[in-house]
């Protein structure tokens, strides 16, 4: 009778706990992607914080930029009703001045990639 010397060792042994807290909801979202992924927790924790992608937070010259493209969307706004009001070669004269600050801020998100 042979002896039983259980579990194979695995080819890599993980040394260190990492642990972190997360909420409810995001367990389940967690959850949901692993078994998506058929992988446990673990495994797939370990595989996006490795190969994994995080898109970092806007930097303060982002926001104030994209906050320019927002106040241009309410001029532009404001231009349509002009247009329907007062005509459209009026409305025109007004995009214009629009027109340059918003080939800025799309030069600025397109150069940063």
């Amino acid at each position: 009778m042979t002896k039983i010397t259980g579990r194979p060792p695995k080819a890599v042994r993980q040394e260190k706990f990492i642990g972190f807290f997360v909420t409810r909801t995001q367990q389940v979202i967690i959850q949901h992607k692993a078994s998506e992924a058929q992988a446990n927790i673990s495994d797939y924790m370990r595989q996006m914080a490795i190969y994994g992608k995080v898109t970092p937070r806007w930097k303060p010259e982002e926001r104030d930029q994209f906050k320019k493209l927002v106040a241009i969307a309410n001029d532009i706004h404001e231009l349509v009703k002009t247009a329907k009001q007062e005509g459209l070669l009026h409305a025109m004269a007004h995009f214009e001045e629009s027109r340059s600050i918003i080939d800025e801020v799309i030069k600025y998100f397109r150069h940063d990639q």
